[in-house]
């Protein structure tokens, strides 16, 4: 096993060095390109620490920035682990409107009033969609406690409030003791029907307009539907499962209260010695580990997409159990994060909500000063939120009412670079063209500067020598072959960092934002290139780099490269997957 690991490690290492030269990119005119949304990186918060973010403006001030972006705020899930150790009460004895028992980092049980919900509904900017997970686990009173907080929820939030999640990754819920060992699909429905048939003939449910009447978001699954050894417990539960059981006529599931379906999804984990051991940088930003972890989702969202609803990523992030500084708060993530959403757009997932905790070392943001492993930590941007900022300019529609759609790139697909086509229809025509393009190298390349950032552990800012990459950064020339006129003028927006390893001086076209506020600083620096003859556009791309060329009021010249084709790549390459299985580099993990 140790020879076969090593081989493979220098079968990376030397795609990495193969990119380090010019390299022709061919945009097929067989893609199928898969819906973009504007609000397609989303973001889920822990209930216990969401009083942390709405204590500043930070948050608020990021998320409107987003939504000046794309036209549309991301949408928020307020939900984890601790939504099913909530509990509902009239008061609180602190005369408070929440208190984590103990507290925040190690709660076993939140206890909520009714007003708490008033306290964050209208803190989002306007446009937010919310969803709320209720506590599925305790059902000893027959959902007493879930039928409540969906009416204060509701209450509150109004036609903020868009869905309703029925417990927190429920696959675990046998491993927890919170259900026997007779848990499954079966058992799943017969409870999601009860409790959503409470809710749904509720008086308030029935008194609400029917436009506004919250849905629900099922499944909630943690457990990676290909890796075994990455099960928490024996059951039954996927979402291709569920979609065919509730499709049968005696299942008695109101299909039409059914919005969505969500899976959990984390490459990598600290939850024990096991998983802790196969964390690294290198494997994370790197798109065959990305595109193997993300493609067992395919089928999943087939399914979904079979009876007219859609997939999402409900609760994910770069390392489960809140994060590993010197990976999750690194560009190398920032580039993954970027890449994970694209790949998961291409393949039928519609919206991915990173996970945030304002404690945790995979947080994109950090709004209050705290203390963790003995050092201080403050307020802060991370190198994740560059990653969101940069996946708003790619989903921005690019005139008002257009619909975007995605598709990988063939030419574009190794472990160390990653591509990928943004097709624009017309609000009014419907006529579909290519309009942007984006290209990541994620080979690593480790820089000596911005190594630090103070609101990550200073512990694992690396100023070894030996950890730095040799020589100059290298730089690549990709030559487009695009349907774009000749002449036609293309606006490019870099992502860029110091290095992989780098924590700080991230940007955007030259864009860094306030640690403290949130407020852009500086003005933005767009470069333009011009498409040669024959469509040819050609750009020049640093390691450990990513870039987004969209073309500027041109009509497309060709073809609109939305022919149909086979969507089966998760299945080609399954003997390649379970290679990387054997060898520790796929590791997913559910747990927050």
């Amino acid at each position: 096993m140790a020879n076969s690991r090593s081989f493979f490690l220098a079968a990376l290492a030397a795609a990495s060095r193969a990119i380090a030269q010019d390299t022709d990119i061919d945009i097929p005119t067989g893609l199928t390109p898969r819906p973009l949304d504007p609000d397609v990186y989303g973001y889920s918060i822990e209930p216990v620490w969401l009083d942390s973010y709405l204590s500043t403006p930070l948050a608020n001030n990021l998320l409107s920035i987003i939504a000046n972006v794309t036209g549309k705020a991301p949408p928020i899930r307020v939900g984890g682990n601790t939504a099913d150790q909530t509990y509902i009460y009239d008061t609180l004895s602190t005369g408070g409107d929440s208190l984590s028992v103990p507290n925040a980092t190690q709660a076993k049980t939140f206890n909520i009033t009714p007003n708490w919900f008033d306290t964050w509904a209208d803190y989002f900017p306007t446009g937010t969609d919310l969803i709320y997970t209720l506590n599925l686990a305790v059902n000893d009173s027959d959902w007493t406690i879930a039928v409540q907080e969906a009416q204060a929820a509701h209450e509150a939030l109004g036609d903020k409030l868009v869905m309703f999640e029925l417990g927190n990754e429920i696959d675990h819920f046998i491993n927890k003791g919170w259900r026997d060992a007779t848990w499954g699909i079966a058992e799943y429905t017969e409870q999601f029907r009860n409790l959503t048939g409470q809710i749904t003939a509720s008086e308030w449910y029935q008194a609400a307009d029917e436009t506004s009447r919250p849905k629900f978001q099922a499944g909630v699954f943690a457990d990676p539907p290909w890796v075994p050894d990455q099960q928490d417990e024996i059951d039954d539960f996927s979402i291709d499962n569920l979609t065919k059981a509730w499709e049968k006529p005696d299942s008695g599931v109101d299909l039409d209260i059914v919005e969505t379906y969500a899976t959990h999804l984390y490459p990598q984990s600290t939850c024990d010695t096991a998983r802790w051991l196969r964390m690294r940088l290198d494997l994370l930003s790197n798109h065959t580990t990305l595109w193997l972890n993300v493609s067992q989702f395919g089928p999943q969202a087939e399914a979904a997409e079979s009876t007219g609803k859609f997939l999402v990523m409900g609760e994910t992030n770069s390392v489960s159990c809140s994060g590993r500084s010197g990976i999750s708060d690194t560009f190398g993530a920032a580039l993954w994060g970027v890449d994970y959403v694209l790949t998961g757009a291409a393949l039928g997932i519609r919206k991915l909500y990173f996970h945030l905790g304002a404690t945790s070392e995979y947080s994109s943001f950090t709004p209050l000063p705290y203390d963790l492993k003995n050092e201080t930590l403050q307020p802060g941007i991370r190198p994740g939120w560059y990653a969101h900022y940069f996946v708003a300019k790619t989903a921005a529609p690019p005139s008002p009412g257009a619909r975007l759609s995605v598709a990988a790139l063939p030419a574009a697909n190794s472990s160390a670079l990653s591509g990928y086509a943004v097709y624009s229809a017309d609000a009014a025509t419907n006529a579909t063209a290519l309009a942007k393009l984006v290209l990541l190298d994620m080979a690593v390349w480790n820089g000596t500067q911005g190594l630090s950032n103070p609101s990550t552990l200073s512990a694992t800012d690396n100023d070894d020598p030996a950890f730095f990459s040799a020589a100059a950064r290298p730089s690549s020339t990709f030559a487009f072959n695009t349907p774009w006129c000749p002449g036609a003028d293309v606006q490019v927006t870099r992502l860029t960092a110091p290095g992989t390893n780098a924590k700080s001086g991230v940007a955007v076209a030259g864009v860094s934002f306030d640690d403290a506020t949130g407020d852009r600083v500086g003005e933005e620096a767009l470069e333009s290139l011009t498409v040669g003859e024959g469509g040819v556009l050609s750009v020049s791309v640093r390691r450990a780099e990513g870039v987004l060329l969209e073309v500027v009021g041109q009509e497309v010249c060709g073809g609109t490269g939305t022919v149909p084709v086979s969507g089966a790549k998760g299945m080609e390459r399954a003997g390649l997957w379970a290679g990387m299985v054997a060898l520790g580099v796929v590791a997913v993990g559910g747990l927050m």
